[in-house]
């Protein structure tokens, strides 16, 4: 499972619990306060409603008390915002007082009367001979309303209940990011110290659990690598030895005295020949993959394609031959055809294709070429009926150093950089090297080259 869908399905989850714990445990005791508030409320209007229009008949009455009529007023709650109005018979207002609450709350810059919301009023009916009406409305704000415990403790509710899914979201989060980051390190501390076989307890299927098996897959080719360099420096320098030895021992045989013999000399000087000519083209293979490491600047010029490859089959005519192997070709292009490219570095390709095609083909085996061209670009392919290439090598023959056949002699020997450094100019030409190959039947190299450079 994605790191994402477990993020996604843990804050279901988490919101889903707080509905229930809300539904089943909270509601009840939520509700019941509101209900619980709003009774309170109803009994203090009530009462201060009451005690208002008690006050205000005193004042409109011939009762001479004052004593009694100041310890009602001190009674009257001034507190609560309310005003009180007296109708005549008519419905004319003859009358208002406001509260000190509310003229007080009303006097703020930031309140206007429509900020003032009435929850209640009460009609009290004048007895005659004074007929009319004594209204008091009571009135409240948002302040008022968030101020009440039932409101409170819903809104503790939602803020604790954020809260509280935000650090579970974040504890499950750290962890799942801690644990493989965590892991990582250790193994790339690893890797650093020298060690190429490394394991992973995190065995998830989710983002990490890829980035980890990438990162399996790249030490695994980082020990396959060095493993195909070291066997790579060990093969070159036996190559460098046995021509070595060979020039040595004509050399100092020679240099002896001891042959007097000219045909002999010139016969051991054509082998002392020879054996420079291997470490030649040892030499010519290491600095072409050094070349195409640091990617130099290919020399681009037209090429007549035609021309470039009878060039390419004419020198190849008679090695073919003495190889015992047939050379056949089908150039499938126009006579006019031309594209940019380094004719240079091309060549380079095409030889190590045929040389190879040279070494790791049967007896009285065969050797084709075939150009085609296509919409955009031209097919170079070289086809050989050989030994061809076991499937699980397949993926591996463009790595640096690899070589499918492991034995080591001067027939099907070489450096493993061959056919990377011909995949390193092709893509260089912005086309693409490929090959198919069937164990026992034979291979196939094929590349594209763009008519134009870009």
């Amino acid at each position: 499972m994605s790191l994402r869908k477990k993020l996604f399905l843990s804050f279901i989850a988490l919101i889903t619990l707080n509905i229930l714990l809300f539904k089943f445990v909270f509601q009840d005791i939520i509700i019941d306060q509101l209900k619980n508030d709003r009774h309170n409320q109803y009994q203090a209007e009530k009462d201060a409603a009451e005690k208002v229009r008690v006050n205000q008949l005193l004042r409109s009455s011939n009762f001479k008390d004052p004593i009694e009529r100041q310890e009602l007023e001190k009674q009257l709650p001034e507190d609560v915002m309310y005003r009180m109005v007296v109708k005549d018979a008519s419905g004319n207002t003859i009358y208002h007082r406001p509260s000190k609450a509310y003229s007080l709350k009303l006097s703020l810059p930031s309140t206007t009367k429509s900020d003032l919301k009435v929850v209640a009023e009460y009609h009290f009916q004048q007895e005659p001979p004074r007929e009319g009406e004594i209204v008091i409305y009571f009135y409240t704000d948002d302040y008022d309303i968030m101020g009440t415990t039932g409101v409170s403790m819903m809104l503790w509710f939602i803020y604790g209940s954020l809260v509280l899914v935000g650090l579970l979201l974040l504890t499950l989060f750290v962890r799942w990011i801690l644990r493989p980051v965590s892991e990582l390190a250790r193994v790339t501390q690893e890797i650093r110290e020298g060690k190429r076989l490394v394991t992973f307890t995190y065995r998830s299927h989710d983002e990490f659990g890829q980035l980890f098996r990438y990162f399996g897959d790249m030490v695994d080719e980082l020990r396959f690598s060095e493993e195909r360099q070291s066997e790579m420096i060990a093969s070159i320098a036996h190559d460098f030895r046995t021509p070595l030895t060979t020039i040595k021992g004509y050399a100092s045989y020679i240099g002896s005295g001891r042959v007097t013999d000219l045909m002999r000399i010139q016969k051991q000087m054509g082998k002392i020949e020879v054996k420079t000519s291997d470490l030649e083209k040892l030499l010519d293979e290491l600095q072409d993959f050094t070349v195409q490491s640091t990617e130099v600047r290919l020399n681009i010029s037209r090429i007549h394609v035609k021309g470039f490859l009878k060039g390419i089959i004419e020198d190849y005519l008679a090695r073919v031959k003495e190889a015992g192997l047939t050379f056949h070709w089908k150039l499938r292009v126009s006579n006019e055809l031309h594209i940019e490219a380094d004719e240079t570095k091309l060549r380079r390709v095409m030889e190590n294709l045929i040389n190879n095609a040279i070494h790791y083909n049967k007896p009285n085996g065969s050797i084709l070429i075939t150009c085609d061209q296509r919409e955009g670009h031209v097919l170079f392919s070289v086809i050989d009926k050989g030994e061809g290439i076991a499937a699980e090598d397949l993926p591996k023959v463009f790595n640096k150093f690899y070589r499918a056949e492991k034995s080591r002699n001067r027939n099907n020997g070489g450096t493993g950089l061959g056919l990377t450094i011909c995949q390193s100019i092709v893509r260089r030409h912005g086309g693409e090297l490929t090959v198919n190959s069937e164990q026992g039947i034979g291979s196939s190299f094929s590349f594209t080259i763009p008519f134009f450079h870009g």
